[in-house]
């Protein structure tokens, strides 16, 4: 739990760094709060948090063909922060107990967020090219919503 936050915190605070700001604060933490309340109420992640994954990893103009540019890094960072509310959402639920395949899925976005993170790859003009690290990671952490999906529909038996 406490990784993905930290990893999307590192994350952002790089975006900052970089004199990244977008101007846009629609759909922040207040939408996270809102939708874990009803999360809790309904008992199903599936249905509250398939759309946030799917809008959140929604790629309309190949913004990560570069993994290095800012604008994939910013794309990054919007996946890393729904993911760390479900996460906070997940454990809320149950947990592993409860959400065994989810929670596995979580790990390997947490472990791909603070990987792109690790190796510096915003900014950097390599990050695309053969033998870099970065393509994995962002790979990892764009597919890592729809995944995310699947595992929350097996956990609860959705079909």
């Amino acid at each position: 739990m406490r990784r993905t936050t930290t990893a999307a915190t590192v994350l952002l605070a790089a975006l900052l760094a970089a004199g990244c700001s977008n101007g846009d604060d629609s759909g922040g933490d207040g939408k996270a709060e809102a939708t874990s309340s009803a999360t809790s109420a309904s008992g199903k992640l599936a249905g509250v948090w398939g759309p946030q994954l799917a809008e959140a990893t929604d790629g309309k103009d190949a913004v990560c063909n570069e993994v290095g540019d800012q604008a994939c890094a910013e794309h990054l960072t919007d996946i890393a922060l729904v993911v760390g509310d479900l996460e906070l959402a997940v454990n809320e639920a149950g947990g592993s107990s409860s959400y065994p395949r989810t929670v596995a899925e979580l790990a390997k976005v947490d472990a791909a967020v603070d990987a792109y993170s690790d190796h510096e790859c915003l900014n950097d003009e390599n990050a695309g090219i053969k033998g870099s690290p970065c393509p994995d990671d962002a790979q990892t952490i764009l597919t890592g919503g729809q995944t995310l999906v699947l595992a929350l529909q097996a956990d609860e038996g959705v079909s």
